[in-house]
């Protein structure tokens, strides 16, 4: 089974809204995936932190994002999925503008901006995590997050992608 995991930001991990995060499981879930959540687990040390969750992100397959509030770590999760060639979902609430145009820029990154929760379960619905890949763009002519075929930059239905 596809493990998932799920970024979010850890400084203030007692203000962290845990519902946004179970609507994310859920979801996963309900996709017959795996979620990975490490923002809801205990606090430990910093050192046993980056361990676990670097040894969760070797086993994940896709990377979703709450980028609702800047994190280094989360930064640090989303370039790992971009050396890994994983695809990532960054969710972020429209309130919560500007966003890291790092990422923005990533190719590996699609962002799902949101109005509110049950803004962001009817777009969530419509994705399936198993047809988001990270394939070559003839148009682009780069390695960019695809959405059943059409990539998510420059829109382009192309001729079949080759899968990187």
């Amino acid at each position: 089974m596809s493990t998932v995991y799920i970024a979010c930001s850890m400084i203030r991990s007692v203000g962290i809204d845990f519902s946004l995060l179970d609507i994310l499981e859920e979801w996963i879930i309900n996709q017959q995936l795996l979620p990975f959540t490490p923002g809801k687990m205990e606090d430990t040390s910093p050192d046993v932190i980056f361990k676990r969750d670097m040894k969760m992100l070797e086993k994940s397959d896709f990377i979703i994002a709450d980028v609702n509030e800047p994190s280094h770590g989360v930064g640090m999760e989303i370039m790992y999925a971009y050396e890994h060639g994983m695809p990532v979902i960054c969710v972020l609430n429209k309130e919560n503008r500007p966003f890291s145009r790092m990422v923005d820029g990533s190719p590996h990154v699609y962002l799902i901006e949101y109005e509110n929760k049950e803004n962001l379960k009817t777009k969530l619905e419509r994705i399936k995590l198993k047809d988001l890949l990270i394939e070559f763009c003839e148009t682009c002519q780069n390695r960019t997050i695809h959405y059943e075929k059409v990539c998510k930059r420059c829109k382009n239905k192309g001729n079949s992608p080759k899968a990187i």
